[in-house]
């Protein structure tokens, strides 16, 4: 994942979506595990990538060719331009929403674990 976020996400990103994604990168570094705050710095380095996708994404007109209208001179289709960045980030993010739901699934079975030993506990 550390690689994947070095290569694929951080040079297509502004700089105070880098910082976000630097603090998931020092946390992969430095945590033993998987924790809450990996969970957390995952999901707000996806919300970051989608913003810089949405800016990076247009809209644009396209003409209808005239032999596939029927009772008008003219219309129009919308036709979704991404920008290269906005491409590679795009590219990118399936691997990096996997990443954070298997994190999320584990901390939650975690959990459903230490609930259950609480149930089981008679003392």
């Amino acid at each position: 994942m550390d690689q994947h976020l070095r290569s694929n996400v951080l040079p297509y990103l502004d700089s105070s979506a880098q910082e976000y994604v630097r603090d998931l990168l020092d946390t992969l570094d430095e945590e033993e595990g998987i924790t809450p705050d990996l969970a957390i710095f995952t999901d707000i380095a996806v919300v970051e990538i989608r913003k810089a996708i949405a800016a990076g994404t247009s809209k644009k007109q396209v003409p209808i060719p005239r032999e596939l209208l029927i009772g008008c001179k003219e219309a129009y289709d919308i036709e979704t331009v991404l920008s290269p960045e906005a491409e590679a980030l795009t590219a990118a993010l399936p691997r990096i929403e996997t990443f954070y739901n298997a994190t999320r699934q584990a901390i939650d079975y975690a959990e459903a674990i230490r609930l259950s030993m609480r149930m089981l506990d008679l003392n």
